[in-house]
């Protein structure tokens, strides 16, 4: 696969360039100099409208001093930076593996934070009609926020929401990641792609099925976490296994919603006195699960953690935890 043809063909839509214009922004933030920090004056439209310039510079760049930088690969030091952790004889980089990697990023759905962090959110290597259609249902459904001069855009979490039927959840880097694969998974449904496997179901499995419609075993979950004190890329494989055991129910129509979103929904706690430490224990579990493992100690935390506050705080009115045997079920 030629990934140089392949952003070339992403970036000719409009509202593709438009959305990874957000990106990009964040990706050269570091760069106050040269040709990208005068284009950077103009704003977002600018970044736009000049974005194969900036691609071709940070490509040569790269190429010119046999390395990759933190504008194409984020968690990347500068040996100016931390000469001790610079090593001899590092691989160089080549042409096609810069294209894949900045693919990879300007492709993706990202979501700003309340202090200016980006997390960035892409299923890596699934049929590329599939991930089209699914781009524009995003844009259709007003889920996907364009960035403006004065908006930083993203995605609108609360149309989400709505659609998986929760009423909350973490914005961190893990729980936001599963969140959008709810989202890709409840759309990958509704396609007709799926519907006309749907009648077979029973003979075929879900995972045949997600081979059927381009989810095969090579498709991977892509997250960068782009906040000031860190930067962390994390690549989760065999995105397809992860899909059919908790999803499994949901594409089968077994279940109406996606029993997991809601499980972790109605443990997530808003409160201020208790979100930050619900936040922080729901992202490693998340970050577990995703890798395949059900962490026992961070659930009965989880969980401790929510009857208290139910106790303390709702007393008379506690909401109570969803979908609990369809979580356990599913475990075993």
């Amino acid at each position: 696969m030629n990934y140089q043809n392949l952003l070339s063909s992403f970036l000719k839509d409009k509202q593709n360039r438009r959305y990874a214009a957000g990106i990009l922004l964040k990706l050269i933030e570091q760069h106050n100099l040269g040709v990208i920090a005068k284009i950077k004056k103009g704003g977002i439209s600018s970044i736009a409208s000049n974005m194969e310039d900036i691609i071709t510079y940070l490509v040569n760049d790269a190429i010119t001093k046999k390395r990759y930088t933190s504008s194409i690969l984020p968690t990347i030091v500068s040996p100016q930076q931390a000469p001790n952790f610079w090593f001899k004889n590092e691989k160089k980089p080549t042409k096609e593996e810069i294209y894949r990697l900045l693919y990879v990023l300007l492709s993706g759905l990202y979501r700003v934070l309340y202090k200016g962090d980006y997390i960035i959110v892409n299923i890596d290597n699934v049929d590329i009609s599939i991930r089209e259609k699914f781009r524009r249902s995003l844009i259709e459904e007003n889920v996907l926020i364009f960035p403006e001069e004065n908006t930083k855009g993203g995605i609108n979490v609360s149309e989400i929401f709505n659609k998986l039927k929760i009423s909350g959840f973490p914005s961190s880097e893990f729980s936001f990641s599963l969140l959008v694969l709810s989202y890709f998974v409840d759309w990958l449904k509704s396609t007709s792609e799926f519907s006309v496997f749907m009648r077979r179901m029973k003979n075929m499995g879900i995972p045949v099925i997600l081979d059927e419609v381009g989810i095969n075993d090579t498709v991977t979950l892509i997250i960068c976490n782009l906040s000031r004190q860190k930067k962390e890329t994390y690549v989760i494989p065999r995105l397809k296994d992860f899909i059919a055991r908790w999803y499994g129910d949901f594409l089968n129509n077994k279940t109406e919603s996606i029993d997991l979103i809601l499980f972790l929904s109605s443990i997530y706690i808003r409160h201020e006195d208790y979100q930050e430490i619900s936040e922080k224990m729901m992202n490693k579990f998340i970050y577990y699960l995703l890798r395949g493992n059900v962490s026992g100690e961070l659930l009965v935390n989880l969980i401790n953690l929510k009857v208290k506050y139910e106790l303390r705080e709702r007393k008379g009115h506690p909401y109570p935890i969803q979908k609990v045997r369809e979580f356990l079920r599913t475990i075993h």
